[in-house]
């Protein structure tokens, strides 16, 4: 009883408001209101390029015709959503809006998708991670906690061997060359560790040209894996 009297002063001083839209919703057991919970459909990967995972693909080819399939460290890209909508407004209010609760539920929404494209279960999750100055910014690394429940939810060992140089700029607003010269040797192994003939599911946030990832896998070779994947909440449309 107390409980719902806790949660009924709290609704009315503040009322639960939809993440993306702002209006009200009537049950605070969803971040959404209803209709924008609706727009939160899963990506159909048979409609995507499934190596770099863009729109701009005919079903049934082996890629799309930028990918070019040698010059890849990464055995497939995907993303839960693209980023618009509800699921843009999602990660926003996650990487900038300090709430990084909404983690856990976007880590599920990462565990469906992961499902339906039916990829082998990785030995080990990696989280993308974020230079020292943003982190003291935001005071955590979204894509961390997103990886931290996708390891949860998948029963799969978290590794956090990657680091990333300090100073880096922030990539929002960045055209893909400026981000390939940016990330070219921003990441590197923390220490040395071996994943040979293992299997490697980087998480992230968003994914934008795949220079990030395509990065951080290249170092990741260094360790012999089978194979990486890597898996985003969103990716940026064109």
């Amino acid at each position: 009883m107390l409980n719902i009297l806790m949660r009924s002063f709290r609704d009315l001083i503040f009322p639960p408001l939809c993440l993306h839209c702002s209006s009200l919703i009537e049950h605070d057991s969803s971040y959404l209101c209803s209709e924008c919970m609706e727009k939160l459909q899963l990506i159909d990967h048979t409609e995507r390029c499934p190596l770099c995972f863009s729109s701009d693909y005919l079903p049934g080819a082996k890629h799309c015709s930028i990918c070019k399939p040698n010059e890849l460290y990464l055995h497939h890209i995907a993303a839960a959503f693209d980023y618009v909508g509800p699921a843009a407004s999602i990660i926003r209010k996650l990487k900038y809006g300090n709430q990084p609760y909404l983690a856990k539920g976007a880590g599920a929404f990462l565990v469906a998708q992961f499902v339906q494209l039916e990829w082998p279960i990785p030995d080990f999750i990696v989280p993308i991670p974020i230079s020292t100055t943003h982190w003291l910014e935001r005071g955590y690394n979204q894509s961390q906690l997103l990886a931290e429940s996708f390891s949860l939810l998948l029963d799969r060992p978290l590794l956090n061997v990657l680091h990333r140089k300090s100073g880096d700029y922030s990539q929002a607003g960045m055209n893909r060359q400026q981000r390939n010269a940016l990330v070219t040797s921003s990441f590197y192994l923390k220490k040395e560790l071996t994943f040979y003939d293992k299997t490697i599911l980087l998480i992230d946030d968003v994914m934008t040209t795949g220079s990030t990832l395509q990065r951080c896998a290249e170092v990741l070779r260094e360790g012999c894996p089978k194979d990486i994947f890597a898996l985003t909440c969103c990716r940026a449309i064109k």
